[in-house]
């Protein structure tokens, strides 16, 4: 497993060197001074620390640019391709160049990191660092690299394959019992006593109900965006602190829940694209 630290500053460079040294000396470690020497076809780490405010090309900059291989794409194809039929199951694994890494964000400033589900990052910390909470990014880093591994070669093949998706309620709308795929479900909305169930297709769906009693039950990809609505947050188009879009449909953002909602979105983030990880 190799795990990249990229930071213009050595002393932080070597800090997290050393704790990862601490956690595993196993692990590959490689070592970059700014984000332009991240963002190249050569890039290959499974892990990635990655400082925000670096001169030149900053970290979230050079993040959004792995995810979309856009240096791949520039790349010579065809060498790209027999490296990835030829090279070792880990090497196939985690020849996406970047599209794939486990990516943690370092930081100073803690705001920074609120567009960090735009590119599925999996953790952040903040400088200066406790040292527990390193060690412990680092140990989640490192599992979420190897679940990533073990999962190379397979494909599942829609939605249904997600534990949340199976998810099933029975209501009573319009006088007519119905079933209904919660995974289908973009968000909910309490509206005079009544949940009005808003689908993926624009129909909704009028039930007297509980807002949090649905919420119990709608799993992880659901969230409590405002005391009126529980938003899934696979439909999220857009967002910023006050509203989030979702089907065309602008949602308000509760006064303090917008933190809340990144870190939420972040994590359904990472278990998603986990799951759809494949080598083609």
């Amino acid at each position: 497993m190799k795990l990249a630290i990229c930071d213009d500053e050595k002393v932080i460079r070597k800090y997290i060197a050393d704790c990862v040294r601490e956690v595993s000396e196993d692990i590959e470690i490689e070592l970059f001074r700014n984000a332009d020497e991240v963002v190249s076809p050569e890039f290959d780490a499974d892990i990635l620390f990655l400082d925000i405010q670096m001169p030149g090309t900053d970290g979230m900059k050079a993040a959004s640019m792995l995810r979309d291989n856009e240096k791949i794409r520039n790349a010579d194809f065809n060498e790209l391709s027999a490296q990835s039929r030829t090279g070792s199951p880990t090497q196939r694994c985690r020849g996406r160049n970047g599209k794939k890494t486990v990516i943690v964000f370092v930081t100073a400033l803690e705001e920074l990191v609120f567009n960090a589900f735009e590119v599925a990052a999996f953790r952040y910390i903040v400088k200066p660092f406790e040292k527990e909470k390193l060690i412990d990014v680092i140990k989640k880093s490192i599992d979420q690299a190897e679940e990533q591994q073990r999962q190379c070669g397979y494909v599942f093949r829609n939605d249904m394959g997600r534990k949340d998706d199976h998810n099933v309620i029975n209501i009573k709308s319009g006088g007519v019992n119905t079933s209904v795929v919660l995974s289908e479900v973009a968000f909910a909305e309490i509206y005079d006593r009544m949940i009005v169930l808003h689908m993926k297709d624009g129909d909704t769906l009028e039930y007297y109900g509980r807002i949090s009693e649905l919420e119990k039950i709608a799993g992880q990809s659901f969230f409590r965006i405002h005391r009126a609505y529980l938003i899934n947050l696979k439909y999220i188009k857009s967002y910023d602190s006050k509203h989030v879009e979702i089907t065309g449909i602008d949602i308000p953002v509760a006064r303090g829940k917008y933190q809340s909602l990144v870190k939420a979105y972040l994590s359904f983030q990472t278990r998603r694209e986990g799951l759809w990880w494949t080598e083609l």
